[in-house]
């Protein structure tokens, strides 16, 4: 799968909606600073109207107008954010792969989440911005943002209790389902001081690797922690290292038989900026990486996950997908002579 020309897309997207989506934005931000200004008055009216002798009303104001102002601005941005997630980047994931489509209004189950096994408990959890499709080889990809949250209870000295919801993950989560079955069951997770003590951690042979991530086999056998070895070889987890690089985050790995989980911290995405251009080039060309990210996992696995499980036909498909026919023509002609002197050399 090569990765295409953002330069490219971005020009075509430009072209096709960049007006229409730049006006959407600004009448969006004219009217946001007016009900920004219209609520402040109001509020500051009400202050000097005597409320300011009176502090549990004055917080009981204050927390409406607050109330009020993301209601009404809430309102105010749905239109323009439909726009922007139909015509923008719906056509970058489009034109990234036209295999993939792009639902924003759905997201990813729970239970699949969960089956990734990267958090053991939350008690809150959203997921939007779907992006779904086949891969070049019949592998199928689902991914999409997901937000989860635990909640913390606190209790003062006079028996009040306040609940609070802090954000566990914020960003892009996904699995890719192969058409090629394994025995493989290892993770890829951050760095931890304390996972150095886990009986089941695979030491990696690359310090840079291990500044960023920690690997896992699923159990103390063996024979996952040498699968799981000749999957990572020293060029894949050379990968990884430029994937942390490139987000300046680490990306959360899970192999578990035919399927490739992954998700990575970028926190919320894909939604249409009101203070800056709504086509910033910056922007845009982050969310394409980020939309990329399944396919640098694949590439970085997929080839030794079938040279390790015999995949042969698999395999061949890879190569012969980039290649011309003469080129397919001498690669065979290539491999029937090396399979010959090896036939011979056997003799």
């Amino acid at each position: 799968m090569k990765q295409r020309n953002f330069k490219e897309i971005y020009d075509a997207i430009y072209d096709s909606v960049g007006t229409e989506i730049e006006a959407q934005r600004k009448n969006v931000l004219a009217k946001a600073l007016l009900a920004i200004l219209v609520v402040f008055i109001i509020f500051v009216a009400m202050m000097f109207s005597g409320l300011n002798n009176d502090t549990p009303l004055l917080a009981i104001v204050a927390v409406f107008s607050i109330v009020l102002l993301i209601v009404i601005l809430a309102k105010i941005n749905r239109n323009y954010k439909i726009l922007y997630k139909e015509k923008v980047i719906n056509e970058i994931v489009e034109k990234s792969n036209p295999a993939l489509r792009y639902l924003y209004k759905n997201g990813i189950s729970p239970s699949e989440y969960a089956a990734s096994h990267f958090d053991s408990h939350w008690d809150r959890y959203h997921t939007e911005d779907l992006i779904e499709g086949k891969l070049e080889d019949g592998s199928h990809l689902t991914m999409a943002q997901v937000h989860t949250e635990e909640r913390h209870t606190t209790t003062d000295s006079d028996g009040h209790t306040q609940t609070t919801y802090v954000t566990t993950f914020l960003g892009l989560f996904g699995v890719v389902k192969l058409k090629t079955g394994t025995n493989a069951d290892f993770m890829i997770m951050n760095n931890s001081k304390l996972a150095k003590f886990k009986k089941n951690r695979i030491e990696m042979e690359s310090a840079e690797f291990e500044k960023y991530y920690d690997v896992y086999a699923g159990s103390k056998d063996a024979g996952l922690r040498q699968n799981a070895m000749e999957i990572l070889t020293p060029e894949a987890i050379e990968q990884f290292t430029i994937i942390r690089n490139l987000f300046k985050r680490p990306v959360n790995v899970r192999v578990y038989h035919d399927k490739i989980y992954f998700r990575i911290a970028v926190g919320d995405i894909f939604e249409p900026p009101t203070f800056k251009s709504s086509l910033n080039f910056e922007m845009l060309r982050k969310y394409f990486f980020i939309i990329d990210v399944p396919r640098m996992i694949y590439e970085t696995l997929i080839d030794n996950i079938l040279v390790m499980y015999g995949d042969k036909k698999a395999r061949e498909e890879r190569i012969f997908a980039n290649m011309t026919n003469e080129q397919k023509e001498e690669y065979l002609k290539n491999q029937k002579a090396e399979d010959e002197a090896t036939y011979f050399s056997h003799k």
